[in-house]
């Protein structure tokens, strides 16, 4: 029997509904029934696959945003026609799921009247009309322009099904209430990102790693205007590979976290049996690179080591961690906002597998469980993560520590003084040139 073809990603858009609390934004997790055949049980934000109508005439006429301006909102990496088919599958979802609609009626900015929203997304669940039908009905003004794009994100080539998602950000619009009907939605909730996490952490909510990094990228946005000016995708750029020894490669990958724009460095460690280390582009291309490299030694990664778990760093993960037997380590601590099992690494610890010896060493400021790496005996190479300052380029994130940044560094210098350090993020190309 041959090998199984793996499934194709079908695109889907989802959205992460925000607003304001007692103790900062607070996001919308809905729970799924447990009768559902993908995801039972979890939370997750609205959203679904996007339908052939989503990219309509009809709909793409009514959309604030111009085909071509969806294309650039989302990195360039989709065509503008199914670029802005994401953007109103976004709406629909929303408004199918929750019961909020982002758009005005009347083609002129007028508010739709609360009674014909509640009528038509009724008729829209009951399969009763089409999103589309209702548009023009309505004459709605379709305001994709309140989405904010934030990430993409590709489910692993393991799993029977499979989705290809983008992720956007709305704010709650004034006046509009949250409403449940059919059968697709056992319960909801308001958190904070933070609180959320926290209920994870406890086991008392399952989430999948696209929804908890989503909300650790919004843990610390205050507003739905930072998170636009701050984690809104930029220009996609390219995977990028480059030798550094004999025993480690880098690999850029583009759009760390799932934001393209974001370039982060992951490492590819070992001779045949390889470590691959902070995998946080979970797009897919640079990834299957990463693969393809360690199969071309004859070799595979059996395991994947983290500097930290921020989305940058680690959002690639779930890919290789859904393969049985590849181990994810990280630092002390590390492992509470991830919804998978990993080894947390004592200071000091040399990795258990892998056939190039890599010795953690504990280097808080970036965050508390903060590693840098140690490569082979001769420790001429280290993996230093975000020690030297230069952290995600589309990201808002938790505290910096300068003081426990300067003994960390300090420390790795003492450990290995005559290693080169190998950073987390490629240095742009204005101060490549500046030094030069």
């Amino acid at each position: 029997m041959g090998a199984r073809m793996p499934v194709v990603p079908v695109p889907a858009a989802t959205v992460v509904l925000l607003r304001g609390g007692r103790t900062g934004l607070e996001v919308l997790l809905t729970r799924r029934p447990a009768s559902m055949a993908f995801a039972p049980s979890m939370h997750v934000f609205p959203g679904g696959r996007v339908d052939a109508e989503d990219a309509a005439p009809g709909l793409v006429r009514r959309s604030v945003m111009s085909p071509g301006q969806a294309a650039i909102a989302l990195g360039g990496d989709l065509e503008p026609g199914a670029a802005v088919a994401a953007h109103v599958a976004a709406i629909r979802e929303l408004f199918e799921e929750a019961g909020v609609l982002l758009a005005d009626g009347g083609g002129d900015g007028t508010p739709v009247p609360a009674r014909t929203v509640s009528a038509a997304r009724s008729a829209l669940v009951g399969g009763d009309a089409g999103f589309e039908s209702i548009a023009v009905e309505l004459d709605l003004r379709l305001r994709t322009d309140l989405l904010v794009p934030l990430s993409r994100w590709v489910t692993p080539p393991t799993l029977p099904r499979r989705f290809d998602a983008r992720f956007f950000a709305a704010e709650l619009p004034p006046g509009a209430r949250v409403s449940f009907e059919g059968d697709e939605v056992a319960g909801h909730r308001w958190l904070t990102p933070a609180a959320a996490l926290a209920a994870m952490a406890a086991g008392e909510i399952g989430m999948w790693l696209p929804t908890s990094a989503t909300l650790q990228q919004l843990e610390h946005v205050t507003s739905i205007a930072e998170a636009r000016e701050r984690l809104a995708p930029g220009r996609l750029g390219t995977v990028e590979v480059a030798p550094v020894s004999p025993e480690v490669t880098r690999i850029v990958m583009p759009a760390g976290g799932g934001v393209a724009g974001q370039p982060v460095c992951a490492y590819l460690v070992g001779r045949r049996s390889h470590v691959l280390v902070d995998p946080g582009d979970p797009t897919g291309p640079a990834l299957e690179e990463a693969i393809a490299l360690a199969a071309a030694r004859a070799g595979s990664i059996v395991g994947i080591a983290l500097t930290q778990v921020d989305p940058d760093h680690a959002a690639g993960t779930e890919v290789l961690a859904a393969t049985p037997g590849v181990p994810v380590v990280a630092g002390v601590g590390g492992g509470r906002p991830l919804p998978y099992p990993i080894r947390e690494l004592a200071d000091g610890e040399t990795l258990p597998f892998g056939d190039v010896p890599l010795r953690a060493v504990a280097t808080p400021g970036p965050g508390p469980s903060h590693l840098a790496y140690v490569v082979g005996d001769a420790a001429r190479l280290a993996i230093s993560g975000d020690l030297d300052g230069r952290r995600g380029a589309r990201a808002v994130l938790g505290p910096w520590s300068e003081g426990d940044a300067v003994a960390s560094r300090d420390r790795l210098r003492r450990l290995a003084p005559t290693a080169t350090w190998l950073p987390g993020h490629p240095v742009p190309a204005a101060e490549r040139a500046r030094a030069s």
